[in-house]
């Protein structure tokens, strides 16, 4: 009796896990079939590269055309992120040296203070309370303690730590006046942006007024903006600019006493940078009877055994920046990330320098790319070419990685921050998927961790391409909701 009835037990246990094995594979096999359905309905008018895993089990749990390489937009900056933190780890900061070269007699400096930038995209009011100059004036103060009061000499930027190719592969001229195509520079002040502000006059048919900020010189204005009698006839602030100028022209209208902002890119950072530090230190008290110059046009600098260090600016840790970059979808960082790389690794701060170097670090942790291609670190490119496979692949390598959870949560999360604030904000989706954005004319993408509803955590890479400027979005949105629902 004693042997029946283990044979009986036995028997259950394995009649049980065959049971849930049959479950599971029904499950798996009937998301499969779904999304086969779903993708099959929307495949006359996108190509699709589509890929599904089980985090713990590394199970696929759904493919469709997975190794096809498309455009990935913005799920590029997965690539530079997951780089950069495992390489130099959350905790690494930029530092940003301040010199002085000459000699000082009572309050006066007679020589040069020189900036060397280190690629810090920070430097601003993002971490300053919207305050651009508040790290120029703490500067300005600590010339004040050495009771320096006039600087004879110039303010020189020096931003050897890149090279001077300023822009991705093939961005095209027609975004380079927009903030997310801002030109990628060694020193950079306020994400290599002004802010420009537009307020309506009390009258319509007046001219708008115009501020910048940082309010300075190396900006000039050109505004034909007007005031117009309502909100409904407003046309908002259109703003151009020539690659290489620094006049701004404005054009468009506002209504009356209203007020508006937008943001242009600007040319030289490096230039903007300096000079907007010697006119903060001027209006803090402390003359400077030089020029403000990009070092890379100045006659001659200071030889370096001359230099006196000042202070060194140090950014947040690495890991804001990454979270900015991340949920904000702020390409500058991007980019200067991938520059960072270049520079570490190779000695270079150069777009060639860079993809090389996050392909090496991703490769020593266990994640090949070779046969991806990386154009820039944004995804502002169209050069760019992955596939969802590779995406997945990199996610797991990075989420099992000790840095899994810091990364995962400078992740956009669904309908609750960042660039899906305003998607999958349905209770089923609402915070259960972390995953960055991709989205351009034709291109539109969503790779990152998802969590079903059945309890397993998955990893997963949607990319949409299409010659019809169609919502590819609303389709990845759809998708998502299925894998919640029915993984």
């Amino acid at each position: 009796m004693l042997k029946s009835a283990q044979r009986f037990v036995q028997f259950f246990v394995v009649l049980s896990f065959a049971c849930i094995s049959m479950a599971s594979q029904t499950v798996e096999s009937s998301v499969q079939e779904e999304l086969d359905r779903f993708f099959e309905q929307r495949s006359s008018l996108a190509q699709w590269s589509v890929f599904v895993e089980e985090i713990d089990s590394g199970k696929p749990l759904y493919s469709r055309y997975a190794n096809s390489k498309l455009i990935p937009a913005s799920n590029m900056k997965l690539v530079v992120c997951s780089a950069i933190l495992l390489q130099l780890g959350p905790d690494f900061t930029y530092k940003t040296p301040i010199y002085l070269s000459g000699t000082q007699e009572n309050q006066t400096f007679h020589g040069d203070l020189l900036v060397v930038g280190s690629g810090d995209p920070s430097i601003g009011g993002r971490f300053n309370n919207g305050d651009i100059t508040a790290s120029f004036r703490e500067w300005a103060a600590l010339l004040k303690q050495r009771n320096i009061t006039r600087i004879t000499g110039n303010i020189i930027g020096i931003d050897d730590v890149f090279d001077e190719n300023r822009r991705g592969l093939n961005w095209s001229p027609l975004d380079y006046i927009e903030w997310y195509a801002a030109e990628i520079a060694g020193l950079t002040l306020n994400d290599a942006c002004i802010d420009v502000y537009a307020t309506g006059a009390a009258q319509a048919g007046s001219p708008a007024s115009i501020s910048l900020d940082p309010d300075t010189k190396y900006i000039q204005v050109d505004s034909k903006m007007t005031t117009v009698a309502s909100r409904k006839a407003e046309r908002g602030i259109i703003l151009s600019r020539e690659p290489e100028s620094t006049l701004l022209s404005i054009e468009g209208s506002i209504s009356a006493k209203q007020r508006q902002r937008a943001y242009a890119s600007v040319y030289n950072p490096t230039h903007f940078f300096v000079a907007v530090l010697k006119e903060t230190l001027e209006r803090e008290g402390i003359q400077v009877e030089g020029l403000a110059i990009d070092g890379d046009d100045a006659q001659q600098r200071p030889k370096r055994e001359t230099w006196e260090l000042v202070h060194t600016h140090e950014s947040p840790p690495l890991i804001d920046l990454v979270q900015v970059c991340q949920k904000s979808s702020q390409n500058l960082y991007a980019e200067h990330f991938l520059k960072t790389l270049g520079a570490q690794e190779y000695g270079v701060g150069s777009y060639e320098s860079g993809t090389l170097a996050i392909k090496d670090v991703l490769f020593n942790h266990g994640c090949n790319l070779d046969d991806q291609y990386i154009a820039d670190g944004s995804g502002l490119s169209r050069e760019n070419m992955m596939n969802a496979k590779s995406f997945v692949h990199l996610l797991r390598t990075v989420m099992t990685s000790k840095y899994a959870e810091p990364f995962q949560n400078t992740l956009p999360i669904a309908g609750t921050d960042g660039t899906l604030r305003y998607r999958l904000r349905e209770t089923a989706t609402r915070g259960k998927i972390y995953a960055k954005t991709g989205t351009m004319k034709g291109v539109s993408a969503l790779s990152g961790i998802l969590k079903t509803k059945s309890g397993k955590t998955c990893l997963f890479s949607i990319i949409g391409n299409s010659s019809r400027n169609l919502s590819l979005s609303n389709t990845i949105d759809e998708a998502c909701a299925i894998l919640v629902s029915n993984g």
